[in-house]
């Protein structure tokens, strides 16, 4: 059932967020291509000239990859309470489907927004600088892998980079079941629901900073940021080396370890909510 949620939900995030995407490609491609025009104009190019073809499509664009980040905001906010705590959870409700799967189909579809959206942003930026200056390009990525292969990496490199990918998505993920508990404790107002969610989600930001000061204060925090800093670069023999690498896994881990147990009590709280206290009212 999780998978039939998440096709009805992709669905809606395509149809919002495919044309955002489509656009903000085509614009790097357009603005790569007006930027050689203004660089290679022959005596250089007047000051209008320069603002229509340089300065406005990257205004533009740097104003799309805003909206983007905006919208993909209110989606994640709007699908959850439309559809769960809204008038489509009247039907959403009477599937044969339980709450933690509504939850998961919810944040599982965020989540895949975000990073669409990233990597959509990504290839703006690569496609913009290629386009603008191709063989630039090519020389800076060659050396950027000249750059790589000196450096002196241990084996436990590649965990390091697979735990800082996992550490990202898991926090994505977190901050999203934290607006989703926000919004399900405002609902639980009878009236001024909005303003209760935001007040919900600001006094959930209060205690979780309650208990940072408490990890600070008891020398947690201390200990982790000391692994994670314990790691660094430096230059042996003409050779750049880096060391460390394994304590910094450990606080990477550790980091991932508490965004996991933070998401949970989010997805717990919020499937108690729609479970024993919704109000479709």
């Amino acid at each position: 059932m999780l998978g039939k949620l998440m096709k009805y939900d992709l669905r809606s995030c395509l149809r919002k967020f495919g044309p955002l995407w489509i656009a903000a490609v085509a614009l790097s491609v357009l603005i790569g291509l007006s930027f050689r025009y203004v660089v290679d104009i022959e005596g250089g190019s007047s000051g209008l000239v320069t603002f229509l073809l340089g300065v406005l499509p990257s205004m533009i664009l740097f104003g799309l990859f805003i909206a983007m980040a905006v919208l993909a905001l209110i989606f994640v906010c709007e699908r959850f309470y439309k559809g769960l705590l809204g008038d489509e959870g009247y039907l959403m409700h009477t599937l044969p489907a339980s709450a933690g799967a509504h939850i998961a189909s919810k944040g599982l579809t965020a989540l895949i927004l975000e990073i669409v959206s990233g990597l959509v942003a990504l290839l703006s930026g690569v496609l913009l600088v290629t386009v603008y200056r191709p063989a630039g390009f090519a020389e800076g990525w060659v050396e950027f892998w000249r750059m790589l292969a000196q450096l002196e990496l241990p084996s436990v490199f590649p965990w390091v980079l697979v735990e800082g990918v996992v550490l990202f998505l898991v926090s994505a993920a977190a901050q999203t079941l934290k607006i989703y508990a926000a919004i399900a404790l405002g609902h639980l107002a009878k009236k001024h629901r909005a303003l209760w969610a935001l007040l919900a989600y600001v006094g959930i930001g209060i205690v979780l900073n309650i208990l940072f000061g408490v990890g600070v204060s008891s020398g947690l925090v201390e200990r982790l940021l000391g692994f994670g800093s314990s790691w660094g670069m430096f230059t042996a023999n003409g050779e750049l080396t880096v060391s460390g690498l394994g304590m910094a896994a450990g606080a990477m881990g550790s980091a991932i370890l508490t965004e996991i147990l933070i998401g949970a009590a989010f997805f717990f709280l919020t499937r108690y909510i729609l479970k024993k206290h919704l109000n479709l009212e």
